[in-house]
């Protein structure tokens, strides 16, 4: 019998590990990206993992699972990510924050994950520039971790490669080929790609790649940003991951400096396929005035921020959706098309699960977990533009209490 042909959309790292994880399967995998592979969004990351801060318990598995594979992959594949178990500590400051604490800690220890309640006497022994006051809880989930981003889709391509995938860089999709509601490959400018399968992990450009084929997928590119400080003296790399729960600011240690990312309360909201076709993330505008607002609500607690050099300032264009969970999973109505985007700012860090997951289900037609409730069927009723920009900015905005 011939094997699965199949054709994976976007170089990024959920589309970078679901075509690796194909490839190990048998099925014959051709991943192209309009631009080079892992040079858009991914690279521009964070790197968090985020185990105890998950909506539901079926994320709560993915990101666990997730984890647990990026503690793994420099010695299972031997592709160094400069991964590091830091742990990490959310604080929160109000009542409302305290709550959204302890059912965040809840979610996760229900599923086996350790967390823990400690001081903020402990807190600012774990991270020394980290000078908590008086929070109301915080909370440590010791397994959480940070890795350099850029290494992971590059890693995932090099592996999808050697499991004998094809990957044709600079390729963009021109139309999705589709006959008796069957998706049947992709065109581009170099010709026809024909796959029994197809998987639209485009990123920014999930949206206009499914368009093509007349599939509407609820997706909203917003701009987030980071900066890296000049190295300071007082921070190792080893010291955990700090959020403030209701600034929505993370904090972690990042070449010697700090890595200092938010989530604004008006997030730009960019359509990259509207710039044309020659648009990349590299030429997103950016604006620093915005972080340098979030790092004012929580100057007190980290003073060291006050005075230190920005040596790195970057962002991306994720994707969010309504309901703030991703979508992966078949495409109804065109059979044989998959969607892994809505990566809602976890996208790289989900990946690993995602990615395996997602090819389970293609290959043998069931996975665990179950991917159902990541379905873009939920959102069948969402038909208005306006509304599912509105729900997707909600979401991002102050997202540590959404």
């Amino acid at each position: 019998m011939a094997s699965l042909t199949a054709v994976v959309i976007g170089a990024g790292a959920l589309g970078a590990s679901t075509a690796y994880h194909l490839a190990r399967k048998g099925v014959d995998v051709t991943l192209v990206d309009q631009h080079a592979p892992g040079s858009q969004t991914s690279p521009r990351a964070a790197g968090l993992t985020n185990t105890k801060a998950q909506p539901s318990e079926l994320m709560a598995r993915l990101t666990d699972e997730a984890t647990e594979t990026l503690a793994r992959f420099e010695r299972e594949t031997g592709h160094a990510l400069e991964f590091h178990r830091s742990g990490s500590v959310k604080a929160a400051y109000t009542e409302e924050g305290e709550a959204r604490l302890h059912a965040d800690l809840g979610v996760a220890r229900a599923l086996g994950i350790e967390v823990d309640l400690i001081s903020a006497a402990d807190a600012h022994r774990l991270a020394p520039w980290f000078e908590p006051g008086s929070p109301r809880a915080v909370g440590y989930v010791p397994s959480d971790a940070y890795l350099e981003p850029s290494r992971l889709p590059i890693a995932y391509v090099q592996l999808a490669q050697a499991h004998g995938a094809t990957i044709l860089p600079f390729t963009p999709v021109t139309g999705l080929l589709r006959q008796d509601g069957q998706a049947r490959g992709i065109s581009t400018p170099r010709g026809d790609l024909p796959a029994d399968v197809v998987v639209d992990a485009a990123g920014g450009w999930a949206r206009a790649v499914a368009a093509q084929a007349g599939i509407r997928l609820p997706l909203v590119p917003v701009r987030h940003q980071l900066f890296v400080t000049e190295p300071i003296v007082s921070v190792r790399p080893e010291q955990p991951i700090v959020r403030f729960l209701e600034a929505s600011v993370y904090i972690r240690p990042e070449r010697g400096g700090l890595l200092v990312g938010g989530y604004e309360d008006a997030p730009r909201v960019v359509d990259p396929a509207e710039r044309g076709p020659a648009f990349q993330i590299a030429e997103l505008e950016l604006d620093l005035g915005v972080l340098r607002g979030l790092v004012d609500e929580v100057a007190d607690r980290v003073p060291v921020l006050k005075d230190a050099p920005v040596a790195i300032h970057r962002g991306g264009l994720p994707t969010m959706t309504p309901d703030g969970e991703p979508i992966v999973g078949a495409v109804p109505g065109l059979d044989g098309l998959f969607v892994a985007s809505g990566c809602c700012v976890g996208g790289l860090s989900l990946s690993p699960a995602a990615g395996r997951a997602l090819a389970d289900l293609i290959v043998d037609g069931a996975c665990e977990p179950d991917l159902a409730p990541l379905s873009v069927e939920r959102f069948r009723h969402w038909t208005d533009p306006a509304a599912i920009e509105a729900a997707g900015v909600h979401h991002y905005a102050r997202k540590y209490l959404k």
